[in-house]
């Protein structure tokens, strides 16, 4: 009983979070019918796992002083969510003027086995003990509760047939990756859906003929076959509404790294060359780090509370750039250091890069890292010679490497190997190195 309590709370968890996040797109645009069925089919999927809880299940038959009432509701809202998804696909993906007669169709036979499901229910004997787990093995050969259950489960069969059909087809074309990925996720779903309602129904016809053999693979293959079914269906029916978020979160981890990688080689240049920067750097001996959220947190908690107008003073303005406009960044940084190397290039020497490529030789670098080694070298050096306030003769400049072909992505790629070489390289320090013993290649400024 706990396990199922503990999965139960985890798959409603889920599915209500979708719901609530899909529910605000209603009420932005509530004329909208697609976003009425699937706000419904997930609502409607989402509540059994609250009802199936077998502590919930058990309030529910005390409430309405009827034993294992709660199934009735449980099953109800399986055949609504699934009614409901079929018809959301099938707006999707079939001809307009051929949507309406089959929602028509799909409404009309899922009224009729709703119907049939309810009267079968009332009609039957369920007294006993509360059965949340097991109902249809303890009752699948009670007079009416057959019926009930075999009426359900050919309507879950088909419906399972029917998304098989219709996700499969539909991701097939669909151009939103989160979206395709969670239709495949039902398909799949749906594949073990029918893994649990086909042996149910073989086994309530051959039971109205004989003793069906499949009792084995009803009572076991088919619940297991429907647990893997409801995971599947619980992701991937979510997944359009969180992965979103995902790829966003995911996006935003890999700038923020990009940011703080780049930083130290923005900020030498920056200090060079203050005009060339929109948002100057702020003197502090370190970046984040874990250790500096809960303070971070807690500051801004309190300029909240106490007005960020009348506190504007106390604001960090990296902080609020960096959660804010960290693509702002990240493009300015790109723009400043390049606009910086360009304002080094009288400090670049050819000497400097002969050097450095014998250096990265020497370490078996080739490619991008020696050439990533170099540019940071020839950047590390030429900032130490303006900051000495020495230049060089005009005909020992050397060219840039362009790896990125002007694509930005590419050039943010390309610079942050660079800041890494100019962080970390032993052959960077081993060329300024050399360069502080080798002065005679500068002519005095």
């Amino acid at each position: 009983m706990l396990l199922f309590t503990v999965v139960y709370g985890i798959l409603a968890v889920i599915t209500w979070s979708a719901f609530a996040y899909k529910v605000r797109d209603l009420f932005g645009d509530p004329r909208n019918r697609e976003l009425q069925l699937l706000c419904l089919a997930i609502a409607t999927f989402a509540m059994p796992f609250v009802l199936a809880s077998p502590h919930v299940y058990t309030g529910i038959d005390h409430l309405l002083g009827r034993p294992n009432a709660a199934t009735l509701l449980v099953y109800i809202c399986v055949a609504v969510c699934l009614t409901s998804f079929v018809a959301l696909l099938v707006s999707w993906s079939c001809a307009q003027d051929t949507v309406r007669p089959r929602h028509r169709l799909l409404v009309a036979y899922s009224v009729a086995t709703l119907v049939v499901m309810t009267l079968s229910f009332l009609l039957g004997d369920v007294s006993g003990p509360e059965h949340p787990i097991d109902f249809d093995v303890h009752f699948e050969l009670a007079p009416y509760i057959s019926v009930f259950l075999l009426s359900y489960q050919l309507l879950f069969s088909v419906s399972m047939g029917m998304l098989v059909v219709l996700c499969h087809r539909y991701a097939g074309v669909v151009d939103r990756p989160w979206l395709r990925r969670g239709l495949r996720l039902v398909t799949a779903g749906a594949v073990f859906g029918l893994g649990y309602s086909l042996p149910k129904v073989a086994n309530t016809l051959w039971d109205e003929v004989g003793h069906s053999p499949l009792h084995y693979a009803g009572t076991v293959l088919a619940p297991m076959s429907a647990s893997v079914a409801a995971a599947l269906f619980a992701v991937g029916f979510t997944m359009p509404a969180w992965g979103q978020g995902v790829t966003r979160a995911g996006e935003f981890v890999i700038a923020f790294r990009s940011y703080r990688r780049l930083y130290p080689l923005w900020s030498a240049l920056a200090e060079q060359f203050p005009d060339l920067v929109l948002f100057p750097p702020v003197a502090r001996a370190a970046r984040w780090s874990p250790r500096d959220l809960r303070r971070l947190a807690g500051r801004q908690v309190v300029e909240v509370r106490n007005g960020g107008l009348a506190l504007r003073s106390h604001h960090d303005p990296e902080v609020q750039h960096t959660a804010r406009d960290l693509e702002l960044l990240l493009n300015r940084q790109i723009f400043e250091i390049r606009d910086a190397q360009l304002a080094l290039r009288p400090y670049y020497t050819a000497a400097t890069q002969r050097s450095v490529r014998e250096l990265a030789r020497a370490r078996r670098l080739t490619g991008d890292a020696a050439e990533a080694v170099v540019e940071a070298a020839q950047l590390a050096v030429a900032l130490r010679a303006r900051a000495e306030g020495r230049a060089l003769p005009a005909d020992q400049h050397s060219s840039l490497h362009d790896a990125a072909d002007g694509d930005l992505g590419e050039e943010l790629a390309w610079l942050v190997r660079v800041a890494d070489a100019y962080r970390g390289s032993p052959v960077v320090r081993a060329a300024l190195a050399d360069a502080a013993h080798s002065p005679a290649d500068a002519v005095s400024a």
